[in-house]
């Protein structure tokens, strides 16, 4: 009976972790990796037929200082899963300057996305 119990309690734990897991996914989030020098200004959503566009503005804040950075576009579908991402896409963007960028999803079933960027180490 005891290792039933086990089993069940497992499988309860591991339920509640998938669900809070695919719970962090939602609309208007960004994941940084190394420090954030380059902001993100502004994105949105919409559909455009069956598939979801996002636009995004990048903001450097920074009067003199140029910096180099590369973003990604995950697409997350409705259970929470990353199904399909974009290549990392570099550009420069100079003090006080906005760069404006949109990605469209290459799958229908895509409902939600994050937007990943990465600023190398100076």
């Amino acid at each position: 009976m005891l290792p039933t119990k086990n089993i069940l309690l497992s499988l309860a734990l591991g339920s509640f972790l998938l669900l809070g897991m695919s719970g962090c996914a939602g609309k208007n989030q960004e994941h940084f990796i190394g420090k954030e020098r380059v902001i993100l200004k502004e994105h949105k959503s919409f559909q455009e037929g069956k598939f979801l566009k996002v636009a995004a503005t990048f903001e450097n804040e920074d009067d003199n200082e140029v910096e180099g950075m590369v973003y990604q576009i995950e697409w997350i579908d409705s259970r929470g899963i990353v199904v399909d991402q974009t290549a990392w896409k570099p550009f420069t963007i100079i003090g006080k300057q906005q760069i404006r960028v949109v990605d469209m999803a290459s799958r229908p079933d895509v409902t939600d996305y994050r937007i990943v960027i990465s600023t190398p180490n100076k």
